[in-house]
């Protein structure tokens, strides 16, 4: 399927790039060494859109033309709906998160902090809030979920999108997290019959994160022997956790009740497999990503993680 290859290519193309322009670690000779340009975070992000958006055109133009002439991009937002959905979506995501790392307190080492400073920050907050948002759901709602909406239907379609979105993510505390937002992403389409929906979602999901997480750094965000001490309390985590998880699953529930599809003459024009062998690679290079940044493999982990400048 097109739309699950572009997929695969738009999510490799961006992390490659912004890997590539920040620098990372590497384990050689039990020394890590950086490699790597080593620009700030914002800027590096931001030459991943550019490089990701002119591939896209050059290697899947029929693809990125038959995108452009989707219903769905030329719907306006419903901005009452996206941003209930936001409140939903963000509240159900960081419940589930904050149940993950109260169980795995060891977790938080292995978050990635998208934090950077000075005019990198204005950088950052353009790049990671707006224009990687913008390019995500191009790839993910847009690309793949429309052709496997058309193969198999509305609710095989949004769950496939969300696990594929969520484990390219890569991290065991991060996926967790973002499993609920992907699936109000999902709905929220479905629901508004408008891509933009989702990219503002999305933006604004992204926006508040790095934002908060530039306002709080050193506190309690950024200094994660502080967050632990929130959550080292052995008599407290279990109950935490399940008060986490019911009013998480409690906050998914009303978000799917209420983003219920809508009839779309384009998902039932054409029938066939919607699962793909470039699907395949995104889901089994997440859960490689995921398994090797367990708790048990933290050192290596710590080791190949990018500096954040």
């Amino acid at each position: 399927m097109d739309g699950n290859r572009a997929a695969l290519m738009l999510l490799v193309t961006q992390n490659v790039v912004s890997v590539l322009c920040a620098g990372m670690y590497l384990p050689i000779n039990g020394q890590a060494v950086h490699i790597g340009l080593g620009w700030p975070l914002g800027a590096s992000l931001l030459a991943s859109f550019v490089v990701t958006v002119l591939l896209a055109f050059l290697l899947f133009r029929p693809t990125m033309q038959a995108l452009a002439a989707d219903t769905r991009w030329r719907t306006p937002p419903a901005w009452g709906l996206a941003l209930a959905a936001f409140a939903l979506g963000f509240l159900a995501s960081r419940a589930f998160a904050l149940a993950y790392i109260t169980l795995v307190p060891s977790a938080v080492s292995s978050m990635p902090q998208f934090l950077s400073h000075g005019p990198d920050l204005w950088v950052l907050m353009l790049a990671a809030g707006v224009l990687i948002p913008f390019a995500e759901e191009v790839a993910f709602r847009g690309l793949m979920m429309r052709g496997q909406e058309r193969a198999a239907g509305f609710g095989v379609a949004a769950i496939a999108t969300t696990c594929a979105f969520g484990l390219a993510h890569g991290v065991p505390a991060a996926i967790v997290g973002i499993l609920p937002l992907a699936y109000v992403l999902a709905r929220v389409v479905q629901h508004t019959g408008s891509l933009w929906s989702s990219v503002i979602v999305h933006a604004l999901n992204n926006l508040f994160s790095v934002g908060l997480g530039s306002v709080v750094a050193g506190k309690t965000i950024g200094n994660q022997s502080q967050a632990l001490d929130l959550i080292k309390n052995e008599s407290m985590r279990i109950p935490i956790a399940l008060v986490a998880l019911v009013f998480g699953s409690v906050v998914l529930t009303v978000a799917h009740l209420m983003l219920k599809p809508r009839p779309d003459a384009q998902v039932e024009s054409q029938r066939g497999p919607w699962f793909s062998a470039a699907y395949a690679v995104i889901v089994l290079l997440g859960l490689y990503l995921a398994f090797k940044t367990l708790p048990m493999f933290a050192p290596q982990a710590s080791a190949l993680k990018g500096v954040l400048h």
